[in-house]
């Protein structure tokens, strides 16, 4: 099951019952209760539900809260919008959506951290040679505070750059303390709530961890707050962190408690990297295939050689930068002077934040923020979850008006719930000379004042969750109805579990509907595809019609065609 998909599924499940525990979440979903643990960290973090002891509360009924957003932020611009984009890849299902909208539009992207298919260039450390030196230095700080066995938490990430620091700093302990073990190596998901939950429940499963590698700042920090509160001796425990991104690990790495040592990646200089690739791309001017930009080992002693603390935070001292390191060419100069005579500059350069919780992504708006001002254009930030959701709301409405046009005068239609619901109910509204028979609420309130359809509801309990009609009296009033044509919306689509959702009384009344109609069509955006719900509602087999997406992949385009579908895309 998807993770986004599960998550969506937790908070259903716990509105609709009010109280949930682990287990019972485990089971349900058929996934492992550290798991779980997990989701309910980053949901409560969401404020989409009340983590409790041992379980979930719902917050059904609550005001829904504003959403935090980087600092500074001035609008969410759509991705389309931008002349140059700036983007971090994160999820692969993200990044195929964002970058074909780009790829239409032809519009040159930066990649920061981690690369990008199509990319002008990448701007990134080195990240396998960084987290090597700093794993050396924290061998030898082993080695030389009397730490006889290394016994190594990594918190890592599942993006390409963060399992190579991970690699890196394991090679590098071992160069150094020989004697090392890897007690755990866990995808904290780059949130310091769930660093803090997986590495809490690390140390006290395996009390003998002295040593936490965290891929960034934000994990860093989850695992400093859980040794802080099972009250872990510092002088027994090293926390090292990949970023120095922001003041909080800075203030860390001085107050010499559980942060002994960071790497620090200098997002001042990486937002000079990303502005001057913009608008070299921009013009069309070769570009060397990575930018690699410099990176130091820090510790309380050495920090402040780098950083000098003011009343306004710590400032980058680049009078040391510039005698440290070698900057690529095109970086020594001026802004305005690394602009090639008769260049253009864009108007709008786009930058893609993944995460708004982490410092990185605050001090690279901040850093890229002032960069662009020196050059005289706009820097934009692109909220990435909203764009995405943007993107799967345009595709949902495509396929809704895919498959009202199927619809004809005189006919008989079923409307499930689902997402797609609502949009094909208003499409609907555009007809005449219509009866539609439905369990969505969505659809009836849509449809209720609509002249020339006549609106038959199923009846049934409502499940407040989904808004739709379930149980006994809508199944019976299914078996005295026949229809044309059906509109069906499941969870999860798979070639060998078939059609399938989540919850047993819905599954049950699709069965009823798939039962009373002619023909059967699946309106699915391609999010659906290659996912498994809990239960089965049918074979694949029973589907006449699918209308999609064109993101769903060719392959599966191809083997839904080998079954006899007809494939319609929206």
């Amino acid at each position: 099951m998807a993770k986004d998909y599960r998550l969506d599924q937790i908070v259903s499940l716990v509105d609709e019952r009010g109280y949930l525990s682990v287990i019972e979440l485990s089971e349900l979903l058929d996934v492992s209760e550290m798991t779980i643990r997990r989701d309910l960290a980053r949901l409560e973090e969401e404020k989409r539900l009340h983590r409790t002891y041992g379980g979930a509360a719902s917050r059904r009924g609550e005001p829904i809260p504003t959403e935090v957003t980087p600092a500074d932020k001035s609008a969410v611009t759509q991705v389309d919008q931008v002349d140059v984009l700036i983007a971090t890849p994160v999820n692969p299902y993200y990044d195929r959506l964002l970058l074909d909208r780009v790829s239409k539009k032809a519009i040159p992207v930066i990649a920061e951290s981690v690369s990008i298919p199509g990319q002008s260039t990448l701007v990134a450390v080195d990240n396998y040679q960084a987290s090597l030196d700093l794993g050396r230095w924290a061998g030898r700080y082993l080695s030389q505070h009397g730490f006889e066995t290394a016994f190594l938490l990594d918190l890592s990430f599942h993006l390409s750059n963060t399992q190579t620091r991970s690699r890196g700093f394991l090679d590098g302990v071992h160069e150094t303390c020989p004697d090392v073990e890897l007690v755990l190596s866990i995808d904290a998901q780059s949130r310091a709530a769930t660093a803090y939950q997986i590495a809490r429940d690390a140390l006290t499963v395996h009390p003998q961890i002295n040593l936490i590698f965290a891929i960034n700042d934000s994990t860093a920090l989850g695992a400093i707050r859980a040794c802080r509160d099972l009250n872990i001796p510092p002088q027994k425990m090293v926390v090292v962190t990949f970023g120095l991104e922001g003041d909080t690990l800075k203030n860390a790495l001085m107050e010499i408690q559980y942060c002994k040592a960071g790497l620090a990646m200098f997002p001042e200089i990486v937002a000079q990297g990303c502005i001057d690739a913009a608008v070299a791309a921009y013009n069309h001017q070769p570009l060397p295939h990575e930018y690699v930009t410099p990176y130091v080992v820090l510790t309380s002693q050495t920090l402040p050689d780098y950083y000098t603390q003011t009343s306004s935070g710590w400032q980058l001292n680049w009078e040391a930068i510039h005698q440290e390191f070698r900057l690529p060419p095109r970086l020594e100069t001026q802004p305005r002077s690394r602009v090639d005579h008769g260049a253009r500059l864009p108007a709008t350069v786009g930058l893609v934040v993944p995460f708004s919780e982490h410092e990185w992504y605050k001090e690279l708006t901040r850093f890229l923020q002032e960069n662009a001002a020196q050059y005289g254009f706009r820097l934009e930030i692109i909220d990435a979850d909203q764009n995405i959701r943007d993107e799967i709301e345009t595709r949902r409405r495509a396929i809704a008006a895919k498959a009202a046009s199927l619809v004809n005068s005189g006919d008989v239609v079923i409307v499930d719930g689902g997402p797609i619901a609502e949009y094909l109910a208003e499409e609907l509204k555009k007809k005449s000379n219509l009866t539609v028979i439905t369990n969505s609420m969505v659809v009836l309130n849509t449809l209720n004042p609509a002249p020339g359809i006549v609106l038959i509801s199923t009846g049934g309990a409502l499940r407040y969750s989904s808004q739709v009609l379930v149980g006994p009296t809508a199944e019976s009033t299914l078996k005295e109805l026949r229809a044309d044509k059906l509109f069906l919306m499941v969870g999860g689509i798979t070639f060998d579990f078939g059609l399938s959702h989540t919850n047993i009384s819905e599954v049950t009344i699709k069965q009823a509907m798939i039962r009373s109609s002619h023909e059967v069509i699946l309106l699915a955006d391609h999010t659906s595809f290659s996912t498994e719900s809990i239960i089965q509602v049918a074979p694949l087999s029973v589907v006449d019609k699918l209308i999609t997406d064109d993101a769903l992949q060719p392959k599966i385009r191809l083997e839904i065609s080998k079954l006899g579908i007809q494939l319609l895309l929206a």
